[in-house]
């Protein structure tokens, strides 16, 4: 296929000179009822093309998915509207039903555990490697996958992270090969990972490991916009049909045509410049890289410490300077005008994409040397930081369908330990659970939580905002 193709920009030239009355939704009618103040904002054009299927988008939708199973290796790719949440959700909806085991790793997505709330199936957690020296989540290694599926045989599907926040992709060929040879299909929540693929010096793709069914979500790091996702199927371990019906639940009956052409005008860049583009970014990656390690009490890490490193993600640990990554993420964003894409304990992390320039870098550089000047004076009051933002004991005790359903009373955190928690409690980013629902809680769960609450962290998920008290199974 002709990979400079976008049809669905094509199609949208054509709706900007369509010419009638409007008797259709959206209610604004291509912009003439929106507010004035807001169309000086943002433009005539968005709103013009704020469309529903009209004439010839079905067939360009198809047109522009089949482009983007090609350029990215599957055998078939759907574009979704609304998140890689409803990829994850349909992943799991199409391969599993109540009562079904699956294997999937503790560091998943929150979206993941609501998937498992949908069909019903059964947790098997399988635990991740650790890197202390970076505080670094390694993923499920090969070991451990195979140990679970020998003591799990009739687990009907495998679901990994690859590549996770802090862009680790693990062994990923390794894990596809363990999974298939127990004839199990494995999905991956790879929606860090659009634009893995598309140079040699990143990490291999999980379609191009052989993955059966992933999602990627092209806004992260591709061209396309907030909320664009595309789900891609390969191999004849899992019927289309099975997606196609799980997608028939989950999906948007409204998709957003604007999110739509996105994903096409994302799908062609990385396909015919993605080799180029990601040159520069990787060079301005490894520029970074180099200076901050220059700077007295910061670290990063690369491929040589972290060998499935996806070296466009960007970790810098803080902890020997004597303050957090809250602490520094609040002092770079509000006084120095640089912006992380996710603080932890320890350390800040930064993605670098396509649309980063050599001005961000510098000013990156800058704000880091102004913190150091200004902050780092503290480690000597206070010392290293030393926190492990890890699970080592978690105890499903009921599945999150189960949980979710159940009655469930409100207690204060304390006196919760040793309960089933009837909701799920994660940092976000990165929206991994500390406590999964139907989890028991732990005294180290309820520590960490409340440490990262002190720190100046988020915890998303609590229906109590202060995490006084929490939900759980009466």
């Amino acid at each position: 296929m002709n990979q400079d193709l976008t049809p669905l920009l094509e199609v949208a030239r054509r709706y900007l000179d369509i010419d009638h009355a409007p008797f259709y939704m959206p209610g604004h009618k291509r912009g003439q009822g929106i507010d004035r103040e807001f169309t000086t904002l943002m433009g005539e054009t968005v709103f013009r093309l704020d469309l529903p299927e009209l004439p010839e988008l079905e067939a360009a939708v198809t047109e522009a998915e089949l482009l983007a199973a090609e350029a990215y290796g599957s055998d078939r790719a759907w574009f979704l509207t609304n998140g890689s949440t409803c990829g994850l959700q349909a992943m799991l909806l199409a391969t599993c039903r109540q009562g079904d085991k699956v294997l999937i790793g503790r560091n998943c997505h929150k979206a993941a555990i609501a998937g498992l709330v949908l069909n019903g199936a059964t947790p098997i957690y399988l635990p991740t490697d650790y890197l202390p020296e970076f505080d670094l989540d390694l993923g499920v290694s090969p070991a451990t996958l195979e140990l679970f599926l020998q003591n799990h045989p009739d687990a009907k599907v495998v679901m990994l992270v690859s590549p996770n926040y802090f862009g680790v992709c693990g062994e990923i060929e390794k894990l596809v090969a363990i999974a298939h040879a127990f004839n199990i299909p494995l999905l991956v929540d790879a929606a860090h990972g659009a634009h893995l693929g598309f140079h040699p010096d990143l990490p291999i793709s999980a379609l191009q490991a052989g993955a059966d069914l992933v999602v990627q979500s092209t806004h992260k790091v591709a061209g396309s916009l907030t909320q664009s996702s595309i789900l891609h199927l390969q191999g004849n371990l899992i019927a289309q049909e099975d997606v196609d019906r799980a997608l028939q639940i989950l999906r948007s009956s409204s998709p957003n045509l604007l999110l739509l052409i996105s994903l096409d005008v994302a799908r062609r860049q990385m396909a015919v410049n993605g080799k180029k583009l990601l040159a520069e970014t990787l060079k301005l990656a490894e520029e970074a890289r180099s200076r901050l390690n220059q700077i007295p009490d910061l670290r990063t890490f690369s491929q040589v410490e972290v060998p499935s490193l996806d070296s466009t993600r960007l970790t810098v640990m803080v902890d020997r300077m004597g303050i957090t990554g809250f602490e520094a993420d609040v002092c770079l964003h509000s006084q120095l005008d640089v912006m992380a894409e996710m603080p932890t304990l320890n350390q800040l992390v930064f993605i670098l994409s396509l649309g980063n320039t050599q001005s961000d870098i510098e000013r990156l550089i800058h704000g880091f040397r102004q913190l150091n000047e200004e902050k780092g004076k503290r480690k000597k009051e206070k010392g290293k930081i030393n926190y492990e933002l890890r699970i080592t004991n978690c105890q499903a005790r009921l599945t999150p369908r189960e949980a979710y359903l159940a009655e469930s009373d409100r207690l204060p955190l304390h006196q919760a330990i040793g309960r089933i928690s009837a909701e799920s409690l994660c940092p976000y980013p990165p929206g991994i659970p500390l406590v999964c629902i139907g989890e028991e809680i732990t005294i180290e769960v309820v520590e960490m939580l409340q440490c990262i609450l002190r720190s100046g962290g988020i915890i998303n998920g609590a229906s109590d905002d202060s995490l006084k008290t929490i939900r759980v199974v009466k």
